[in-house]
């Protein structure tokens, strides 16, 4: 029965390729039991919508050869991974609840524990109560069984974190950059902030995983480039990731910083349990992370998520990509900055000029904040018409995309209530589908760290896919091993 579904998908989808997607994003969208491969087996339609998965790295194509015993091994991986998605999300699971909520058989449902168990990534926390026989053996996530680390570039400053499997973090290092002091330059301090999170990990460093970047602009994940990110003067087609792999010898994956976050959020942070994400990190730019049924969404050459090239106002000043009243220069921090410096500059009445001494060229978007917090009504006005044209932005994306939950991060968000009151107003105004449906909008969970953390949730992502199971569970004896990009 369960050897059915190779000449079923191999004859729907004309190539292995296609099959080691459907596999990958089978197990992550529903229990995959016996039961379920028979209905796949006779359900082609069911087949054709879950083709649509992004899955760069995934089952390598040595397993597809050799018949009946690969498609063993392959299937086993995915009731791996279907046991532990469910022992993730909910604590205190007896062997036969895991049996009950994923459809595997009892005895499968042992044997796949059996392994997460000798691997450390599940642990026996005690016994339960009995229902008349002995008393289950309760099961739960090791969320320290090994380590993830995370590296963000930011156009001012680099954060590196190590965390847990739940996004913990365990060490954090913090530098600051000057984005024009040229890519090798900017490079050297990424690695030294990554050395020293490592060196502040304690006993976690032997337990890492892997490294997840997470860089502005334009990339390309499968060959772990640094395409283009247009406020580094320089920073052009950068092998970001084959440079922490010989430094660190440690699998790398590379991500634009708005994907990293959402990617983050959804795993551990406010996006978690929602399958239709969208992120917003606010910054020196503004860029989106897009979840759509449970899936970053990248695009065709990754180039989704460009929300601050999105036009606000056609006759608004002109934006380094060469548009006039993109998001990005009317709501962004440095819009807000040059607003502010305009007011200091005519003389109005604010108290931003002395927050920098007089200083009117030390003006950010930071100290704005801090003047609007302190009650000064200029500073304030900024603050809500970055958040009115922000929410323009958003309810655009809204109505395109229709999210379950709205998450914004970065820089600009720390502006807080002034800022989300505006942006939830605007939002409620202007979208149509908040005649149904008004997604909260709600701050990012990790604040500064959100990109920085979400680059780490990376690292488990991509190891949480059928092809490498058998890494994931190595990891938790080498900290190492597996071929990333």
């Amino acid at each position: 029965m369960i050897f059915c579904i190779t000449p079923v998908l191999c004859a729907i989808t004309k190539s292995s390729g296609h099959y080691i997607r459907i596999l990958n994003k089978a197990w992550r969208n529903a229990a995959f039991g016996d039961e379920y491969v028979f209905e796949v087996c006779y359900s082609p339609l069911r087949l054709i919508r879950v083709i649509n998965a992004r899955m760069e790295h995934s089952i390598q194509p040595s397993l597809l050869a050799g018949g009946r015993a690969n498609d063993t091994r392959i299937l086993k991986s995915i009731n791996v991974l279907a046991a532990l998605k469910v022992i993730r999300s909910t604590s205190g699971l007896s062997r036969a609840d895991i049996a009950r909520t994923t459809g595997l058989t009892p005895a499968t449902v042992s044997s796949v524990v059996s392994i997460l168990v000798s691997a450390g990534i599940v642990r026996e926390t005690g016994y339960g109560e009995s229902s008349g026989g002995r008393p289950p053996l309760l099961l739960e996530f090791n969320p320290d069984a090994f380590y993830i680390a995370g590296v963000d570039l930011g156009v001012s400053k680099v954060i590196a974190v190590v965390t847990n499997l739940e996004g913990e973090v365990v060490s954090r290092a913090r530098l600051e950059i000057d984005a024009h002091a040229g890519p090798e330059a900017i490079i050297s301090r990424l690695l030294d902030a990554t050395r020293a999170a490592f060196a502040d990990a304690g006993d976690a460093a032997s337990k890492i995983a892997g490294i997840g970047l997470s860089v502005p602009g334009l990339i390309d994940a499968e060959r772990g480039l640094s395409v283009f990110a247009p406020n580094i003067p320089g920073w052009a087609s950068i092998h970001i990731a084959k440079r922490f792999r010989d430094e660190f010898e440690l699998p790398c994956w590379v991500e634009n910083d708005a994907r990293a976050m959402a990617i983050g959020e959804a795993m551990f942070g406010a996006g978690r349990g929602y399958q239709n994400i969208l992120c917003v990190n606010v910054g020196r730019g503004i860029g989106a992370g897009i979840i759509v049924n449970g899936e970053i969404y990248r695009g065709k050459q990754s180039g989704a998520g460009e929300l601050g090239h999105m036009t606000v106002d056609p006759n608004g000043p002109m934006c380094p990509c060469g548009n006039h009243g993109c998001l990005e220069v009317m709501a962004a921090g440095p819009s807000i900055a040059a607003a502010a410096i305009r007011a200091v500059s005519s003389g109005a009445s604010t108290s931003i000029r002395e927050l920098t001494g007089g200083r009117i060229e030390e003006i950010t978007a930071e100290v704005v904040s801090e003047a609007a917090d302190q009650g000064d009504t200029l500073a304030q006005g900024l603050i809500r018409e970055s958040g009115r044209y922000l929410g323009i932005g958003i309810a655009n994306a809204v109505n395109l995309l229709s999210p379950e939950i709205v998450v914004i991060g970065g820089g600009v968000a720390r502006a807080g209530d002034i800022l989300f009151g505006e942006v939830r107003k605007t939002v409620q105004r202007r979208a149509f589908t908040t005649m149904v449906n008004l997604p909260p909008i709600v701050p990012s969970a990790r604040g500064e760290d959100a990109s920085s953390i979400g680059a780490a949730a990376l690292v488990f992502e991509e190891m949480l896919t059928v092809g490498r199971i058998t890494e994931l569970m190595r990891a938790t004896e080498m900290g190492a091993g597996m071929n990333g990009e």
